[in-house]
């Protein structure tokens, strides 16, 4: 196998600060695996190889999860292929021998390196290189093309701001005729629902859910309503509407299209109280 030393170099960055994070990790598992097998593993400890096979069980789940959540953002013409190149390498690491590598750690553990030397060279300095390209030209377009709303901007839209949750805020909408209405938004901006990962939209429907929760638990609505807006600004928002049967809410539609009714600032006061008290 050539010479190959898993020493991190400046020109190995991608300026993805995630992306180069995890390929540090890689790259310091790389380390280990070179000191042990410099010593010709004698001495070595069951510990010290199952670290080192867990800690790439680890890389491979997190970092190509990272990596195609990019992908999937940009819609990268060359997913597929990475995808294949990820699974084929989640494959092989989960596929080890681990009482193999334990009688024969030297001869197993140098296998393990090359095979993880192979990925640096095929594909961590090529293709990766070529989509964090292409990733930072997207963001550059969509930062151009957009004005990233700021939160007092979104006060301005939605209302007084609530509370964070995992992966989004929560507004008080200024109009309380449904009392407890309230906008979750996002954190991200520039995002779609479609674009959100499996996880990334997960937590965010988490988060919506938990509001709901916690609007029925506040106000015993009768119902509540969900709806969602993408192009009222850059951000993902779900509105969230509880209804009620005594003030004539309850099936009728709301939407941003009509008038926003102020509520008078003491009753507003004491649902954002309420509200802000609960979510906590």
């Amino acid at each position: 196998m050539f010479d190959f030393k898993f020493d991190w170099e400046k020109n190995l960055n991608t300026s993805i600060e995630s992306i180069d994070v995890q390929h540090k990790q890689l790259f310091k598992l790389g380390r280990d695996m070179e000191q042990l097998l410099r010593m010709q593993c004698i001495g070595v400890t069951d510990k010290q190889l199952l670290d080192i096979v867990c800690g790439l069980r680890d890389f491979t789940a997190y970092h190509f999860y990272a990596e195609e959540m990019i992908m999937d953002e940009m819609s990268y013409p060359k997913i597929t292929k990475h995808k294949q190149f990820h699974k084929k390498c989640s494959d092989y690491i989960m596929q080890i021998n681990i009482p193999k590598l334990k009688q024969e750690p030297a001869t197993e553990l140098r296998k393990i390196k090359e095979e993880v030397q192979s990925w640096v060279m095929n594909h961590v300095l090529s293709e990766d290189m070529e989509m964090a390209r292409a990733y930072l030209a997207y963001r550059k377009t969509m930062e151009a093309g957009k004005q990233r709303t700021t939160g007092k901007e979104l006060e301005e839209i939605y209302g007084a701001y609530v509370a964070d949750l995992d992966v989004s805020r929560v507004y008080l909408y200024r109009d309380q005729t449904c009392q407890g209405r309230v906008a979750v938004v996002f954190k991200e901006s520039a995002r779609e629902l479609c674009r959100l990962s499996t996880l990334e939209r997960n937590m965010f429907f988490a988060d919506i859910a938990k509001t709901a929760k916690t609007l029925k638990k506040l106000f015993a609505p009768d119902a509540i309503n969900y709806f969602d807006s993408e192009d009222y600004s850059d951000r993902l928002i779900f509105h969230v509407i509880p209804k009620y049967k005594e003030n004539g809410t309850y099936g009728v539609p709301q939407t941003l299209d009509r008038p926003c009714l102020q509520t008078d600032e003491a009753q507003y006061d004491k649902i954002y109280q309420q509200l802000k008290e609960a979510l906590r």
